[in-house]
């Protein structure tokens, strides 16, 4: 009776190297489909409220909904286990992150005490799955107790900031507790070489799914802008057309340089923490693309221009600068498709270039016809650079 019960309700255990499956399984797909729903209820906030005040609520509800991912994310990359147990903590998970969904936006003022309950409620499920993996593998307590103790202070603060009105003193209790999550893993480095042997297994491709759920809302914001338009013309489909290039060069760029490729070995922890870090500026600035690109094709009366041209543009510099760290985290190719020194002063000037444009005395539609043309340097570069290599004519990479 007891080997049937271990059966269906396992102890977690390290992923040794090499010994774990590879892929994406259907549970974790749906699991972050709730994701998708929470990321779209903040992204229609900002792009109701496309000013500094929106902008704003938006960030202090966007990292926390992108932490509790990462979190589950990286707890499943090292005790995932294939059984009812696991099934059971991802539905609690998925329920927690609804009623995230649900508050999501008024999160900063009249449903904060509901989010705030809600982001607890997902931390205390992941701070349990942490404990239960230190308690029935006794090696890799350093981290797990480290995880348990800094998780355990921040649902105390975020519950604490739930029976408080929304004022400052609430969003610091909040923000101290994110910071103390975020910052935690980066103490827990050296232990983590030392007990996590195995490289990382699924993240990359975890991940790129995550970044496919934040540029779906670039394709939301877009087709939102054409149904909201009172008259659909020559012009306001040409707005449609560069608006969708946007989120289509996000896609291209990322998924030919950063999403085909793993993060590198040498460095270890250090590297891969770099790696993910640098995915939340990156994925932060393309669901605000997302938000802001309805308005490239139909801005609503009343909704300040020159916020949604920042906005915008801000957001994009934001996702060429974090490419352009990015690829120092990354295994280099042999042979390189672009030397990794050019490719990093191309983003960065990007990214600058991107910062001058609302400076420009353009309508919002050349706004975005000027970042189509900043993405199309780039996937120039990489197109001429892919058919001029060995990897030309090749169906077994990408």
């Amino acid at each position: 009776m007891r080997n049937t019960f271990r059966r269906w309700w396992k102890k977690p255990a390290v992923h040794a190297p090499g010994t774990a499956s590879q892929r994406v399984t259907w549970l974790e797909l749906f699991y972050d489909l709730v994701f998708v729903v929470v990321i779209a209820r903040l992204a229609h906030h900002l792009n109701a409220h496309p000013d500094a005040e929106g902008l704003r609520a938006f960030l202090l509800l966007f990292v926390p909904v992108w932490w509790v991912w990462v979190s589950g994310t990286y707890y499943n990359e090292r005790f995932e286990t294939y059984d009812l147990s696991f099934r059971v903590f991802v539905f609690l998970q998925m329920l927690a992150v609804a009623a995230m969904a649900a508050t999501a936006e008024g999160g900063v003022d009249r449903t904060a005490s509901g989010f705030a309950l809600a982001y607890a409620a997902a931390r205390l499920i992941l701070t349990g799955m942490w404990f239960r993996a230190g308690w029935h593998n006794p090696p890799v307590r350093p981290v797990t107790t480290l995880y348990v103790l800094a998780f355990t202070f921040s649902v105390a603060l975020w519950v604490t900031s739930a029976v408080l009105p929304p004022s400052p003193l609430s969003t610091a209790l909040r923000v101290v507790g994110l910071l103390a999550e975020l910052g935690v893993p980066l103490l827990t480095l050296p232990a983590q070489r030392r007990v996590f042997l195995g490289r990382a297994r699924k993240l990359p491709e975890r991940f790129g799914l995550f970044v496919l759920i934040v540029l779906g809302e670039s394709l939301v914001g877009v087709v939102d802008g054409l149904t909201d338009a009172e008259h659909v013309t020559f012009s306001t489909l040409l707005r449609f057309l560069l608006g969708f290039m946007v989120g289509f060069g996000l896609w291209w760029v990322y998924f030919d340089n950063i999403g085909r490729r793993e993060p590198r070995s040498e460095g270890g922890s250090l590297t891969l923490a770099v790696w993910v870090y640098l995915h939340l500026p990156f994925v932060t600035g393309v669901a605000a693309i997302g938000a802001m690109l309805a308005h490239s094709v139909e801005v609503a009366s009343g909704v300040p221009e020159g916020a949604v041209r920042w906005i915008l543009c801000g957001a994009f510099a934001v996702c060429y600068l974090c490419m352009a760290g990015l690829e120092g985290t990354l295994e280099p190719e042999d042979p390189p498709l672009i030397p990794s020194g050019r490719l990093v002063l191309l983003r960065v000037g990007t990214g600058a270039a991107a910062l001058l444009v609302p400076l420009l005395p353009l309508p919002l539609s050349g706004v975005v016809a000027a970042l189509v043309a900043l993405h199309l340097v780039h996937m120039g570069v990489g197109v001429r650079a892919w058919f001029g290599s060995s990897n030309a004519g090749r169906t077994d990479v990408h």
